[in-house]
Formats: C-alpha cells, sequence, structure tokens
C-alpha cells in the first residue's frame, strides 16, 4: 500500500460508516411498506376502532353530517372532519372501503417521512442526518401501535402539522405569518391535539418574529373561532360538542404522569441521547447560522411531547397519541447526529495525514453503531401486522352469517361490518362508551333515550359482542342473552392486528 493510499484510508472509512449510518436508516421504511403495502388491500378491519371511521367516511360521501344528535344508530368520533372530508372525495374515485381512509393515511405516512429528511437536511446541510430523521422515526412504527398506514387520522394529521412546523422554521413577515396561521389551522382540522403541538411555536415567534408570529396567531384564532362558529351553527350545536365538551368531560389516567417519560419515552433512549448532546454541543460552542434552529427545535418538540403526553392522558389514549412525540425527537436526534459528525473535525485534504485523521471515520463509526442500536432494539417481525388469509376467509364466513341472520343485527363494535352485510348500521360501541361517560349532557340524554327505546322493543334482534359478558353493555342483560352458537370455527383468527384483540365472536338475541 502507498503512502498516499494508507493516508486515504480515513476518508474511505468515514463515507463507508455515513453510507452504513444511512442504509440502516433505510431499512424501518423497507420493512414499514412491505407492511403497509400487503395490508392496505385488507377487506376488514386492521384495528377495531376501523370500521367506524369508515361509516363517518360513507356518511361524507353521501352527503350526510358527521355532527348530529347521538343514537344508537349512529355516534361520531371525538374529532374534526378534515380527514373525513378528504377520505370522502376520495371514495368518490375509488368506493367506500377500508381503502380510501387507507391511501390517505399511507400516502400521509410518506409525507412524513419526506417531511423529516426535509427539515434536517435544510438545518443541518447533511443528507445522512435527514434519512436518519426518517428512520428513526418509522422504527418506532409498532412502539406506536402500528397505526401510520391504518384508516385513522393521525399520520394525516401529522403530515400536516409537519408542514406547518417547517414554514414556521422560516416565516417572515405578515403574509408568511398568514400562509402559517391558515396551515396550523389545517392541522387543527385534522386533529384538535395539533393545536396543542403548535403552541409553543407560536408562542416563540411571537418574541423573535413578532409580525409573524402576530399574523400567524390571529389567523389561526380567527379561523378557529370562526369555523367552530360555522360548523356549530350547521349542525345545530352538535359540532362543538363533540370536538370540546365530549372531550373534556372524560377522565384522565394518573399513572401515565410517570409511565409516559419512564416507559412511553424510554422506548428510544438513543434518540433522546443524540438530542441531548447535540443540544448541549450547540450551547456550549454556538454556530451563528445554526443558532436559531437550536432554539427552534427543541422548543417545536416540547409542542410535539406536550401534544403527545396530553392525548395519552386522555382516558382512552392509546399508543398511537405517542406518534408526534417520536416524530419530534426524530429530528433533534437526527439534528445532533449531524452536529458531532460536524465537530468531529474536518477530514484533511485527500493525501495528507494528520494526527487527527483517525478522529473523524472513528466518531462516524460510533454513530453509525448508535444508529443502528437504536433501530435494532425497535426491530418487530413485519407478520404479526398483516392479516393471514385465514383471518380473510373468517371474515368472509362472518359477513355471510350476518348477512343470513333474520333480523336486524348488531355488530356492536364493529358498524362497517352490518354495512358489508348489506343490514343497517348501527353506532360504533366505543363511540357510544365515550358519550356515556362524558357526564351529564343533552348528548347523554338523547343517546340514553335511544338505547332505552331499542331495550324496551319486541322485535327480534341479534347482536354480535367482543364481549361474552353483556351484548351491549350491563343495561342491555336483562333484554338479550348469550346464546352458545359458535361464531368463528378458528381459535385465534380474524383478530385486529394492531390496537387492542377485540373480534365479535359472542352471540346474543333477545330474551
Amino acid at each position: 500500500m502507498s503512502q498516499a493510499e494508507g493516508a486515504d484510508l480515513p476518508r474511505r472509512a468515514f463515507v463507508l460508516s455515513r453510507v452504513i449510518t444511512g442504509l440502516v436508516s433505510l431499512a424501518p421504511t423497507g420493512v414499514f411498506l412491505f407492511v403497509a403495502l400487503r395490508r392496505i388491500g385488507y377487506p376488514y378491519e386492521l384495528e377495531w376502532l376501523e370500521g367506524g371511521a369508515v361509516e363517518i367516511v360513507r356518511r361524507v360521501a353521501t352527503g350526510h353530517s358527521i355532527y348530529v344528535q347521538p343514537s344508537l344508530h349512529y355516534v361520531p368520533y371525538p374529532y374534526t372532519p378534515l380527514y373525513f372530508w378528504v377520505c370522502g372525495i376520495l371514495s368518490h374515485v375509488i368506493g367506500v372501503g377500508f381503502l380510501p381512509l387507507r391511501v390517505v393515511s399511507l400516502l400521509s405516512s410518506l409525507g412524513c417521512f419526506a417531511m423529516l429528511v426535509a427539515i434536517v437536511r435544510r438545518e443541518t446541510g447533511d443528507v445522512v442526518a435527514g434519512v436518519l430523521a426518517s428512520g428513526l422515526f418509522t422504527v418506532t412504527f409498532a412502539v406506536s401501535g402500528a397505526w401510520l398506514d391504518i384508516g385513522r387520522v393521525d399520520s394525516f394529521a401529522l403530515f400536516l402539522l409537519l408542514i406547518s412546523l417547517y414554514v414556521a422554521r422560516r416565516v417572515e413577515g405578515v403574509r408568511g405569518g398568514l400562509l402559517l396561521g391558515f396551515l396550523m389551522f389545517l392541522a387543527f382540522m385534522a386533529k384538535q391535539s395539533d393545536l396543542v403541538a403548535g403552541a409553543p411555536v407560536l408562542i416563540f415567534l411571537l418574541f423573535i418574529r413578532r409580525r409573524s408570529g402576530i399574523a400567524a396567531l390571529l389567523t389561526v384564532c380567527c379561523l378557529v373561532v370562526g369555523s367552530t362558529w360555522v360548523l356549530d351553527a350547521r349542525t345545530h350545536g352538535w359540532y362543538g360538542y363533540y370536538v370540546f365538551a365530549e372531550l373534556t368531560h372524560q377522565g384522565v389516567v394518573s399513572s401515565v404522569w410517570r409511565t409516559f417519560f419512564t416507559q412511553d419515552l424510554w422506548h428510544v433512549p438513543w434518540v433522546i441521547g443524540l438530542a441531548i448532546v447535540g443540544v448541549a454541543v450547540n450551547v456550549r460552542h454556538p454556530d451563528s447560522p445554526r443558532a436559531t434552529a437550536w432554539m427552534f427545535w427543541p422548543i417545536a418538540t416540547s409542542g410535539l411531547i406536550l401534544s403527545a403526553f396530553v392525548s395519552r392522558l386522555h382516558s382512552g389514549g392509546g399508543e398511537d397519541t405517542l406518534i408526534p412525540a417520536y416524530a419530534g425527537l426524530a429530528i433533534l436526534g437526527a439534528m445532533g447526529y449531524a452536529t458531532i459528525i460536524r465537530r468531529g473535525q474536518v477530514l484533511p485534504p485527500a493525501g495528507q495525514r494528520a494526527r487527527s485523521s483517525w478522529k473523524p471515520p472513528a466518531v462516524a463509526g460510533g454513530l453509525a453503531v448508535i444508529a443502528a442500536t437504536q433501530i435494532a432494539a425497535l426491530h418487530y417481525s413485519p407478520a404479526t401486522y398483516v392479516p393471514t388469509a385465514s383471518d380473510e376467509a373468517a371474515g368472509q364466513s362472518f359477513i355471510n352469517l350476518v348477512r343470513r341472520t333474520p333480523g336486524p343485527v348488531i355488530v356492536s363494535n364493529h358498524p362497517y361490518y352490518d354495512t358489508l352485510a348489506g343490514k343497517a348500521s348501527w353506532a360504533q360501541g366505543e363511540a357510544v362508551h365515550d358519550v356515556l361517560r362524558a357526564g351529564p349532557s343533552a348528548a347523554r340524554s338523547d343517546l340514553t333515550a335511544s338505547i332505552n327505546a331499542f331495550l324496551m322493543e319486541r322485535e327480534p334482534t341479534t347482536i354480535f359482542s367482543d364481549d361474552p359478558a353483556y351484548a351491549l353493555g350491563s343495561y342491555s342483560d336483562a333484554f338479550f342473552r348469550l346464546t352458545s352458537t359458535r361464531v368463528f370455527a378458528c381459535g385465534q383468527c380474524f383478530f385486529p392486528v394492531t390496537d387492542i384483540k377485540r373480534r365479535p365472536a359472542y352471540r346474543f338475541v333477545r330474551r
């Protein structure tokens, strides 16, 4: 080996470490796409609340309001409407069902990955760091509930929020503030908690870019208040109840004050470590071109974590609520990676020896090991999240059973299965429960009256429940009895592959 070749070995080692980091970071996206594309066409629920979301979109596609008086026939989920509107429009193109919701969620997920790359690359000038940000986020797919591609609002809401933060980072002037306010409003219209996530950034802008901050804050406030007034007027007050009042009157899970920080966030310790080192280095050695970035993104990430915490604290907040927190930490972790690489000493020109010439490749190699360790720690089996052929066969058999059953049939937690069987649809069980547990209100009184009227009817009715203890709830015990009919021939088939494992395996009939 010549002297020149020996001197160039550190550079080659540095490049190799960077390539390895990039490839390791791309792996989670490949695994995610494998799972998403394998299950996007599955004709039944991937998650037990997904069918309720399809029913909401079906109402939108047929011109009905989302927010109406609650009854045993229909209760909406307590979300703002933008996701359902977008899916409803797409349903006119590809048909009503799970597919349009999953397409919107999958495209939104890919948009989130792209935004993470764009954010970190713009801040650091480091493409590898941008790819790392996407990988660190994507690999949390399983620990955040495996929801990124299902027919739920989360990915769509995060995508709009990341766009808002991307614009907020370099917003200038009143026009920029107006645009930012509009984008924040769109994020709110996808999911209310996005407003919590964006609030720290809006407050920060009031101090560093006053004109933009004031314009953005006034815009989002006016649009939120104005849209609430309009939608409340069009829905006779039901929009305000479902979007605001229902959630604020439900309980909290006190253990989340501890478990959120000791368990939920602790899935990504290496990401948090990179983020902390990056912040510490930039505080100690401020780099003026990037100084604002290291003020802005920790504040933005605090908003994302706060949003996740508030949602997780709420009774019923599942693992999907952690998605924004993992996105924010991925941004800071990747920026920390880029900072350490930059501070690890610039490589000497090719062919020149230097006593410290092995320092940069050593740093890059160590960071590659850290990235690989974190990604490997969150590795999951893709097959766990893909329904099997036996699941699909069991689903078809169940729909045929519902279709053959005479009279009204309620599939209590899975209303879209009634629709698939050609039966009248009923309210999703968890949506009903949310109204009943939200405290005294006109909504609860109306829903209770609807339930009581149904229970007093004498028409033969069949209910397929997820729980052998009751048909609809304890209030239905005196009116329905469990039959010995075996609904599924298989013991473990037709359970949703994400979130709570529930299937309508128990058949009740009127006493």
